[in-house]
């Protein structure tokens, strides 16, 4: 499947849909992949940065560098804009629901992290803290903390028992380009221009060993449904998929031309997409 620019992609819960955002707005497949996809969203007024489903799969959130947050209803093969709004001032970097779905979590360009009702789109909290970009969150431990990361290398964890302080989790060398929660587990994974996967234990922040990855730096990480596997992609346009416990490559993937820039293991932990600066998504069959 080729494509404009590639920001990132989702599996949709049920595994029924793949959606795929960038320069050229987000498509979505239904049911079937390769060809045309099943339709395509052209509502915002610049690149999308980032897509996120809820969790019962019936929206899809979208943040694009036009600064707008849209909520979107989806029923089978069709999708219908629910609201638009705007708060970061500038660009919507990344996106994600609470477990519960009742929250929408944003980072933005602004430095800023923000959470929003899910259902309104009114703000609930503006979480300050970073000194640049937030271009990666994610919510862990059951939906408690929501983690975010970026450009000035800080991993925050923020605390929904504490009112939503903050405390940092951990750090990279470099800018840190994407995070991810370890389903089954108090960890959560970074991925960083330093060329590191580095992973934090939520009760402490204590680091587990963890590897070099991928020359050039790594830009996308995802863990298989049951954490036992985690995806890497990164500069040297290569995928490595890793035994968590182990610290062990299992799979090297290789048929990208450019960066791997987006990853997402599908709910059965079967199938693995991935994005890259070649224009192309592909898919891989893992177990």
């Amino acid at each position: 499947m080729r494509f404009g620019w590639i920001s990132r992609l989702r599996w949709s819960p049920a595994g029924d849909m793949l959606a795929i955002c960038g320069g050229d707005g987000i498509a979505i497949y239904v049911n079937g992949f390769g060809g045309a996809p099943t339709y395509r969203l052209r509502d915002h007024a610049a690149p999308v940065k980032d897509i996120a489903f809820s969790p019962n799969g019936k929206l899809l959130a979208s943040g694009s560098a036009d600064m707008t947050i849209a909520l979107y209803t989806m029923a089978g093969d069709k999708a219908h804009v629910v609201k638009t709004w705007q708060g970061h001032r500038d660009s919507v970097e990344t996106l994600a629901f609470s477990p519960a779905g009742e929250l929408l979590a944003s980072g933005g360009a602004d430095n800023t992290v923000r959470l929003w009702s899910a259902e309104t789109g009114a703000q609930i909290e503006l979480l300050e803290g970073h000194v640049d970009e937030v271009t990666t969150l994610c919510f862990a431990g059951a939906g408690r903390y929501l983690c975010s990361a970026g450009r000035d290398g800080v991993i925050r964890c923020w605390d929904r028992k504490s009112g939503f302080k903050s405390e940092i989790l951990g750090r990279h060398d470099d800018r840190i380009r994407q995070i991810a929660f370890q389903p089954g587990a108090a960890a959560v994974a970074s991925a960083g221009r330093d060329m590191m996967i580095r992973l934090w234990q939520l009760d402490g922040g204590l680091e587990s060993p963890f590897w070099p990855a991928h020359a050039g730096g790594v830009d996308a990480l995802a863990f298989s449904p049951d954490g036992a596997l985690l995806a890497s992609g990164g500069r040297d346009n290569v995928i490595r998929v890793w035994d968590v416990d182990l610290a062990r490559e299992l799979l090297t993937l290789s048929a990208h031309s450019g960066p791997v820039l987006a990853l997402d293991f599908n709910p059965t932990g079967t199938m693995l997409a991935s994005g890259a600066g070649d224009n192309r998504v592909m898919l891989w069959a893992v177990n």
